[in-house]
Formats: C-alpha cells, structure tokens, sequence
C-alpha cells in the first residue's frame, strides 16, 4: 500500500498554488497511490477559494482532510466541513489492518471553556491552544479498542514539538493513549519544515510544507511590487521553488517514507538571518524528510 501527503498549501497567501497542487496530484497518480492526505492550511473555506477544492474533487483516489488553524481563523468548522465535503473535523478510515486516525487539534479553553479557534478571540497569554478537546479524547480511545490493528495518525499540529505554543497542549495525554496499541506513525504540518522525534518508541513525523517556509524576520520582495501589493505575506516567505511532499509506502513489515526535495526560490534562509536554517525548533531545508520505519507482529 501505497499513499501520499502534502500539507499547508496556503493558497490564499501564495500566488502558485494550484500549479503546486496540480504537480503533486500529478505525481501521485503516477505513483499509483491509494490514496491522499492533506494535512490541513488548504485554503480559506470561502467561494474564490473554489477552484482548488474542486480540483481536489476530480481525483481518482479518496483525498482525506486534516483541518487547519489557517482553514479555521475565519471561518466555523462547519463552513469548513461543508466547503471540504466531510461531516466531521476529526474520523478515521481502515486499509486492511491499518486504521488511519485524522485528529483536530484547532480548539481553545479559556478557563472552563472550549471553543472552536477564531484566531480574533484567541488570547495567547491567558488560553490553552491548540488542544484536542476532551470529547474528541475520549472519541480516540474508543477507536483505538482493537489491538489486532495498526494505527498510524494525523494532525495539522505536531503532537511532538515541545517549542513554545506549537504543538498540542495536551500532547503527553495524547502520547500516552497511542502508546498502548501499535502505533507506528504520526504525521502532522503546521511547522513549516521537516522534522521526525521518536517518542515511546514511535516516529511523529512533521511534513515540510508544499510551498514555503515562514520567517517573518524581513520585508523582502523578490517577485515583484504588483506581486506582493496581491500577496502581502510574501515578503515574509521563503517559497520553495518546487512543490514538497511525501509518499508512505507500507509493505512486508516496513514503512517507507520518500520525501520530494527542491530549492529556495530567489531567497535563502540566511538573507533573513537564520543560518542554522531551524525555525520553530526544526529544519527548514527544501525538503521533506525521508525516513524508515517498521511494523512489530500483531
């Protein structure tokens, strides 16, 4: 078996996102793969915003969808579920005796409340975000009874970088409920870089993002003043000059992971001064990460 994923596309902020979405599914059809993941920030879940889901309607193989914050600060999940075409935010899918797990991390407490992210009520200093709430907690445990089962789990946030706000708060609780049956993967974005930590004994793998790395630390506008009058968040942006993404291919007790390599595009790392190229705690080169993991006996 065979599948690919790719994660925070960013559409609205990047002038080249369909082409990087037409590469990739491009690529993963002539891969043959069963089946594709984004790992969320598709796109705003507006109606200019059409053409990309529509795009992603037309492929062959089921396409499952792990919400994002950036899919989320404006907009309900609901609006979300309804532009994407899902019921939930959060759901799991089996191919053989693997069950695939797709968490939604984009949940806020303040004091004894839970809400959905809005970006515009989220206080950094007082909330605890991003957090998977306990009903989806619960929820979890319920899909993982069966121990004659692989897991393998997704998430728009990592549930293993301990840098700062960006992972899940809870992440420790979540860990814990994973390492009681075979997990032997979790895959998560948000991070904008390639990362992979072992934890209990089980890989959490972060995917670099299919267009850019963040970093915020210049105005540099290399594409142009009309570009980036349309695409303001581009002077903060280092686009990678190809698409990024991965394929996971399981067979014979091993799980294979191939990661698309590419190039920064006009700008490096460090021209914005990051000359270890680590952002956020994990490595911002222009690729994804390959890596090797294995399946013990059920």
């Amino acid at each position: 078996m065979k599948f690919a994923v790719f994660t925070d596309l960013h559409h609205d902020q990047v002038f080249d996102g369909e082409r990087r979405i037409r590469e990739f599914l491009s690529f993963a059809e002539g891969e043959g793969v069963s089946f594709i993941v984004s790992l969320g920030d598709l796109c705003k879940p507006i109606e200019k915003n059409r053409g990309i889901s529509d795009i992603l309607g037309q492929v062959k193989v089921p396409v499952y969808f792990a919400a994002g914050n950036h899919d989320l600060e404006e907009n309900t999940p609901e609006e979300w579920m309804n532009f994407i075409g899902v019921k939930s935010t959060y759901s799991s899918f089996s191919y053989g005796n693997i069950k695939f797990i797709i968490l939604d991390a984009c949940y806020m407490k303040l004091g004894n409340k839970i809400f959905p992210y809005l970006k515009s009520r989220h206080l950094k200093k007082a909330d605890q975000y991003p957090l998977i709430p306990d009903f989806e907690v619960q929820w979890l445990k319920r899909e993982m009874q069966r121990e004659d089962l692989y897991y393998i789990i997704f998430s728009h946030h990592s549930l293993a970088n301990d840098f700062e706000n960006r992972g899940v708060s809870n992440r420790e609780e979540i860990r814990e409920i994973l390492s009681r049956r075979k997990t032997v993967l979790c895959m998560n974005g948000h991070d904008h870089g390639e990362d992979c930590k072992i934890i209990r004994g089980i890989p959490y793998y972060t995917l670099n993002s299919i267009t850019y790395l963040w970093h915020g630390k210049k105005d540099i506008c290399p594409f142009g003043e009309d570009i980036h009058q349309k695409y303001p968040y581009l002077s903060h942006m280092i686009l990678y000059r190809e698409p990024l993404y991965c394929t996971v291919e399981i067979a014979d007790g091993k799980g294979t992971i191939i990661g698309a390599k590419s190039d920064y595009w006009h700008i490096t790392p460090e021209d914005v001064g990051i000359p270890d190229r680590k952002w956020n705690n994990i490595s911002v080169q222009p690729k994804a990460l390959d890596f090797e993991f294995s399946l013990p006996p059920l």
